[in-house]
């Protein structure tokens, strides 16, 4: 029998190097698109949509690595070193300004020209070449089908060639000779090595790891190629209308009923593996003592009364200070801990550093202050790469993992309370944890739903009835003869 892990499955569904909860979302865009368009334009369109959607599937869940793989090997040959760290950087973390050395500039721009030719195949592949292929198997097919009825085997159908679009959508689109002229990298000009790479850093990363980046580096340019290869205005709207409106279901709509179905319950938003780590963390500090509510929270954490004053004291750049500074502002009194708490992240520019969250962790007590407890939430919350010195983990997201743990707690208290709870005990805090996941994994599963039925059925449904309104037909525009 196979022992279902509510945690373990909640992990996987949040974790970006997956490919299961892309596939999810993709199988239902494949499957409600092509019984859609088989719906409308029966065994033709449903043809051009299952080949459509299957393809762009299967690049985006294989394609992108492996172009990523090629891009590497590549490197590798010609002696590009250091491909495996990361280009991000911010106030904590800058893994390739901190490890990079030797030909900074030119890997940073490497992996820059990586991840912008992959963005150009896809556009290239999904938005120019696919269309085109596509439409004249629908060809071949349609003119199969008008011999078959003709019952001969000479007849040429003349009616089948897709039109040009000319001027599609008001717009003018460009030859692709014009095309791929106008998309070659220009002459940049920079006034030394650091720009340089800060340039092909900041770009690269973003590219790789920015949602909104890859939104305009892909989308955007297959969203024109498909446009510009439409057989007519109609169905050159029907894809414009269909692949914009997409996005948001695509990137927003997840997360959006996440974070709502999670704030009208009071449940905490917590990554599963970091709570894990925090139940054992609990579960060994509390012992079998039993607490009150506000017992609970204050042993915690508890943080001084005059918190602001110390905070004063310390010259923070960018709400982070050097470990050095902060002892001396402190007067050595939290060495120690100060020190455990500024290997939460790898130096940066060989010193050792602290932010204010951390600040006010060395100065409070209780035990989510813990920095070898708080180390291993982080670690388990990013899956290894808090601690990665090559890896970036953005300090939004380190922070937020660490004010989760505090949300936690005040939730389990606040619920205590509402149930009218006198002492929490172990055994509360696991139950508790239990209700936490369980929510997380289902309002999860309710948002990943959402975004399967707006991309394969509702906007399918909006965009054909479109067409319908504009046309006064429901034919498949793509070989529909409009008068």
């Amino acid at each position: 029998m196979v022992n279902f892990s509510t945690t373990k499955a909640l992990s996987t569904l949040l974790n970006p190097d997956k490919i299961l909860p892309v596939a999810i979302i993709e199988v239902a865009c494949t499957g409600g698109r092509t019984y859609n368009g088989y719906k409308r334009g029966g065994e033709i369109e449903g043809k051009e949509r299952l080949r459509e959607e299957t393809a762009g599937a299967v690049f985006w869940l294989f394609g992108v690595k492996v172009l990523n793989k090629i891009g590497d090997f590549i490197g590798k040959k010609i002696g590009i070193k250091n491909l495996d760290v990361d280009l991000g950087r911010d106030e904590l973390r800058a893994p390739f300004l901190n490890n990079v050395k030797e030909e900074a500039a030119k890997t940073a721009a490497f992996k820059f020209g990586k991840v912008a030719s992959s963005a150009a195949i896809a556009t290239f592949l999904l938005g120019f070449v696919l269309p085109k292929i596509n439409h004249k198997i629908t060809d071949m097919q349609r003119n199969k089908n008008k011999l078959k009825e003709a019952g001969t085997t000479g007849v040429k159908n003349d009616n089948t060639s897709s039109v040009a679009p000319a001027n599609i959508l008001g717009l003018a689109y460009p030859s692709m000779d014009s095309f791929v002229k106008k998309t070659k990298p220009q002459s940049l000009a920079f006034k030394g090595n650091n720009s340089l790479t800060s340039f092909f850093s900041t770009a690269a990363y973003n590219l790789e790891n920015n949602a909104a980046w890859r939104l305009m580096s892909t989308d955007v340019g297959m969203i024109a190629g498909r446009v510009a290869n439409s057989r007519n205005k109609f169905e050159a709207f029907e894809f414009f209308f269909r692949d914009t409106t997409s996005t948001y279901f695509y990137l927003l709509a997840t997360p959006h009923v996440y974070g709502f179905m999670n704030k009208i319950t009071g449940n905490t938003l917590i990554h599963p593996d970091a709570l894990e780590v925090f139940k054992n963390h609990l579960l060994n500090s509390m012992g079998e003592e039993k607490f009150s509510p506000e017992e609970f929270k204050n042993r915690a954490k508890e943080t001084p009364s005059n918190i602001s004053e110390i905070l004063e004291k310390i010259k923070f750049n960018k709400d982070v200070v050097t470990l050095e500074e902060f002892n001396a502002a402190t007067a050595d009194k939290f060495k120690e801990k100060a020190l455990l708490m500024s290997e939460l992240q790898p130096k940066m520019f060989e010193k050792s550093i602290l932010s204010k969250q951390q600040v006010v962790d060395i100065v409070s007590d209780g035990w989510n202050t813990n920095p070898e407890f708080i180390k291993k939430a982080l670690d388990a919350g990013t899956y290894g790469a808090a601690s990665d010195a090559k890896k970036f983990v953005s300090r939004k997201t380190v922070e937020g993992i660490r004010e989760s743990i505090d949300d936690f707690v005040n939730n389990l208290a606040k619920y205590a309370s509402s149930k009218g709870v006198k002492e929490i005990d172990a055994q509360f805090v696991q139950n508790f944890v239990k209700r936490t996941t369980k929510l997380n994994f289902a309002f999860r599963l309710l948002g990943m739903a959402v975004s399967g039925l707006g991309i394969a059925v509702l906007i399918p449904k909006i965009q054909y009835k479109l067409t319908e309104l504009r046309t006064g037909s429901k034919e498949f525009p793509g070989t529909a003869n409009f008068k």
